[in-house]
C-alpha cells in the first residue's frame, strides 16, 4: 500500500485538477515526504554541489586531467544518487520496494541516456562534417545550422511528452515491460498530448519560477565568482574574495539544490495525475465500445 495520503487515482481529471491535487498531495505529505527522502536528497544534493562546483572551476581557472576525473566520477555519483532520488519517491507513491524502483527508475534513466548520446552524437557529426566541408568556416555561417538544431530540439521534446504517461505507467504497473510499451503505448499517449502538453507547461512553469527564486543565492555566487575571475585575468585587479570562498560557493549550491529537489516532487506527482487520468479515460472508452458492441 502506499504511504502516501493520496487522492483515488482511477479519476478522470483536467489539467487544473491534475496540478491541484498534486499540489494538495504534496503538502499534505510533506513532513512524511521529508522524513523519508531527506537523506536521498541531501546525498544528491552535495553531489550536484561538487559536479557544478567542478565544472565552474574548470571553466574559469582553466582545466586538468584530474579536474576531468573527478568531474567525471562525480557525474556519474550524480546520477546514481539521481536514481535513487527517483525511486523514493515513486516508492512512496506505488509502496513498493527501494529495490524494485531502483532498478525500474535506471531503466528509464539508462533510455532517456542512450536518447540523448544518440542527438548528441548527430549535432556533433553535422556540425564537424559542416566544418571540414567548408573550411575556411566562420561563426556566423554556422549560425544557421544552429538554429536548425534548436527548432529540431523543440520538436523533438514535443514529440516525446507521451512518454510521461509512458514511463510512469512502467513506474507503477509491475507487470509492463519496458520494451513492450516504449513504442506500443506511444499511440495512447499521443492521444492525450494536449491534456499533458498544458499540464506539464504549467508545473514546470510553476517549479521554475520557485526553483530560480530559491537558486538567486547560488546565481549571485556564480556572478561574483566569474567577474573575480575576469578582474583578474584581463584587468589586473587582485582577487577581493576571500579564501574560504569555495567552501561558500559549494553550501549555497548544496542548499539550493537541496531545496529544489522538494520543488521538483510537485511536478513528479502532476505526472502521476496524469497517468491516472489517461489510464481511467482509456478504461472508459473501452467500457463505452464493449457496450456499444453489446447493443449491437
Amino acid at each position: 500500500m502506499a504511504n502516501l495520503k493520496q487522492a483515488s487515482i482511477s479519476k478522470s481529471r483536467s489539467y487544473t485538477a491534475c496540478l491541484s491535487e498534486a499540489h494538495k498531495m504534496l503538502f499534505d505529505n510533506i513532513k512524511l515526504i521529508f522524513s523519508k527522502t531527506w537523506i536521498y536528497s541531501a546525498v544528491l544534493a552535495l553531489l550536484t554541489a561538487a559536479y557544478t562546483s567542478l565544472c565552474i572551476h574548470a571553466g574559469l581557472y582553466g582545466d586538468s586531467v584530474a579536474v576531468y576525473v573527478w568531474i567525471g566520477v562525480t557525474c556519474i555519483a550524480t546520477l546514481c544518487a539521481e536514481v535513487a532520488y527517483l525511486a523514493k519517491i515513486i516508492s512512496l507513491i506505488n509502496g513498493r520496494s527501494m529495490k524494485w524502483n531502483v532498478v525500474r527508475c535506471a531503466r528509464v534513466m539508462f533510455c532517456y541516456l542512450c536518447f540523448c548520446a544518440f542527438l548528441t552524437l548527430i549535432y556533433t557529426a553535422a556540425t564537424y562534417l559542416t566544418i571540414f566541408a567548408k573550411q575556411p568556416v566562420m561563426l556566423a555561417e554556422l549560425q544557421p545550422m544552429f538554429l536548425i538544431f534548436g527548432a529540431s530540439l523543440l520538436v523533438i521534446a514535443l514529440l516525446l511528452l507521451p512518454y510521461v504517461y509512458i514511463f510512469m505507467k512502467y513506474l507503477m504497473e509491475p507487470e509492463c515491460k519496458l520494451r513492450r510499451i516504449i513504442f506500443k503505448s506511444y499511440g495512447t499517449g499521443m492521444r492525450y498530448w494536449g491534456l499533458t502538453f498544458i499540464a506539464m507547461l504549467l508545473a514546470v512553469l510553476c517549479t521554475a519560477v520557485c526553483a530560480t527564486l530559491v537558486s538567486l543565492p547560488a546565481l549571485i555566487v556564480m556572478a561574483a565568482n566569474a567577474f573575480s575571475v575576469f578582474g583578474v585575468n584581463f584587468l589586473g585587479d587582485p582577487t577581493g574574495l576571500p579564501s574560504y570562498f569555495g567552501t561558500i560557493q559549494f553550501v549555497v549550491f548544496a542548499l539550493s539544490a537541496f531545496i529544489c529537489l522538494y520543488i521538483n516532487i510537485f511536478t513528479i506527482f502532476v505526472c502521476y495525475f496524469l497517468y491516472g487520468s489517461i489510464e481511467t479515460r482509456e478504461r472508459e472508452k473501452k467500457k463505452f465500445m464493449n457496450e456499444l458492441q453489446t447493443k449491437a
